[in-house]
């Protein structure tokens, strides 16, 4: 088997693998009814001896705010086998070779949208944020006129963006970014195809701006179906405010929409305020959902990657499972000191012989964590307190855990709000 990219002269194969693995009740692909969209990913195949495909993948690139830096990140996307080829290896082969193909890069962390979120934890990835699915009449959302300027020069204005406004979004997402981890950084390409232009039909794509500044935006269409006019729905796919006024002033263009849908349905950052708000709660349906997974691609140059606060002080091993790639499956030395953190494998044997005598005399600064766990952990979604109640870090052997105040000052918790599908 050789893993490489699929050239550009095989995208049908790749649009057949996509349409039976995701949309099998469409039939079978035709490329005469093929959509003309350009796709952004670098699009990879696993190629049996005959020279076909037996899997295949896609990869897209880009910067994501982790611990208050922006780092390149790969998202893996469209990972498929036709049935033929299923059960004999080939998807974790295509994961593995995707992971050394990172780790060449030089990309240390990955993330994805899981079809299924056990299968994608057997190989050590992890939920890494969460998002409120919020549907309520418009009606409902009335009760900001009470919170916010509705005219005048304060109320600002709302707007149609178009692919001529990147420009104008770039400090939009800088401010979200102060609010929440995992925001990216869009690029004018990511913009321009994945933002203001959608995979089957284009979405609307608005802003609220204030004194020139744009403040908020939201991508959204609605229900397409004449026969429920009177229940039409009007969907927020992405939505970005830099601040709770901004997510209120969406929500007024929201309820300006009483008079052509029947609800509104909001895929919203974890903490946007609305239930308690609203006249009547029961009106509102509120979910909290699980978004996209996470994976340490290499544990020494991600950690290495890391500013702490410069008091923090701190030598520990640390032995990390990693289910899928070898070089992340071992112990590591991580001292922390003067704003940065060193990371060094533990694989001479002198070095193996003295954490063999660090671990009979009980060095409380050992620790035991799988790869999935770690990454929540680096990226800020979950605490070490929770992670050890999980289960998912402990003290070396049986053992209890006395590294917990070191890695809590590693690792504190942040906010994360990762919005963008791929």
């Amino acid at each position: 088997m050789e893993y490489r990219p699929l050239p550009d002269e095989r995208a049908d194969e790749f649009g057949a693998f996509m349409r039976y693995a995701f949309a099998p009740a469409e039939g079978p692909y035709d490329p005469e009814e093929a959509d003309d969209h350009d796709t952004i990913a670098e699009r990879r195949g696993l190629f049996d001896a005959a020279d076909d495909p037996v899997a295949v993948c896609a990869h897209h690139f880009f910067p994501l705010r982790i611990r208050g830096a922006d780092r390149e990140v790969a998202g893996l996307s469209a990972v498929a086998s036709p049935p033929e080829h299923r059960r004999r290896g080939n998807v974790r082969r295509v994961l593995r070779e995707s992971l050394t193909e990172y780790r060449d890069r030089g990309v240390a962390v990955s993330t994805l949208w899981p079809f299924e979120h056990s299968f994608y934890a057997s190989y050590g990835w992890a939920t890494a944020s969460r998002y409120r699915s919020l549907a309520a009449p418009p009606c409902q959302l009335g009760f900001v006129d009470d919170l916010i300027a509705t005219d005048g020069d304060a109320a600002g204005s709302f707007r149609r963006l178009d692919e001529g406004d990147y420009a104008a979004v770039k400090p939009l997402l800088a401010a979200t970014a102060e609010r929440y981890d995992l925001t990216m950084d869009w690029t004018e390409e990511w913009w321009r195809e994945r933002v203001v232009r959608g995979w089957k039909s284009d979405p609307f794509v608005y802003g609220w701006e204030r004194d020139g500044e744009l403040r908020g935006l939201c991508r959204y269409s609605f229900d397409d179906d004449p026969d429920d006019a009177d229940d039409a729905v009007m969907r927020l796919s992405d939505v970005a405010a830099a601040d709770d006024e901004a997510w209120f002033q969406l929500l007024r263009f929201c309820h300006n929409h009483d008079s052509q849908v029947a609800e509104v349905r909001i895929r919203a950052p974890p903490d946007a305020p609305l239930i308690d708000l609203v006249e009547d709660p029961r009106a509102v349906d509120c979910e909290i959902r699980t978004g996209p997974m996470v994976r340490l691609v290499d544990v020494p140059a991600a950690l290495d990657g890391l500013s702490p606060d410069p008091d923090v002080e701190a030598t520990l091993s640390l032995a990390v499972d990693d289910p899928l790639v070898p070089w992340n499956d071992a112990t590591f030395r991580v001292a922390v000191a003067d704003g940065s953190v060193a990371v060094e494998p533990v694989d001479t044997a002198e070095d193996a012989n003295a954490a063999g005598a660090n671990d009979a005399a009980g060095n409380p600064d050992d620790a035991e964590i799988d790869v999935g766990a770690l990454s929540q952990l680096y990226v800020g979604y979950r605490s070490v307190d929770e992670v050890v109640r999980a289960g998912r870090l402990r003290g070396p052997g049986d053992r209890p855990l006395d590294a917990a105040a070191p890695l809590r000052a590693l690792f504190p918790p942040r906010p994360t709000h990762f919005r963008e599908r791929f």
